[in-house]
């Protein structure tokens, strides 16, 4: 993880048969030991695959880290925000 890397936040939800997500891609303009800043330049809204919505942004926010895990035998840092979503930091 590196300032000026890009990276992809996520957020989502199921309603019925219907799943709402959200992609807003940024780029880190901070590190600290436990948190990251992001600025946030575009995001995508789908519904159950199909894009319903995409637009430009022009936010800044703090994601903290929140846990660690294995997924597919690779070490994975992930970081939240309450209102954005989830990064993930693969090592």
């Amino acid at each position: 993880m590196m300032v000026n890397e890009m990276v992809q936040i996520h957020d989502g939800y199921s309603r019925d048969i219907f799943v709402h997500e959200r992609f807003i891609t940024g780029i880190i303009v901070r590190i600290n030991k436990k948190s990251i800043r992001v600025h946030m330049t575009h995001a995508k809204c789908t519904e159950s695959g199909k894009i319903t919505c995409e637009y430009e942004m022009n936010q800044t926010a703090t994601f903290t880290f929140w846990k660690t895990i294995e997924n597919a035998g690779k070490t994975v840092d992930l970081y939240k925000n309450k209102v954005y979503g989830i990064i993930e930091i693969v090592h």
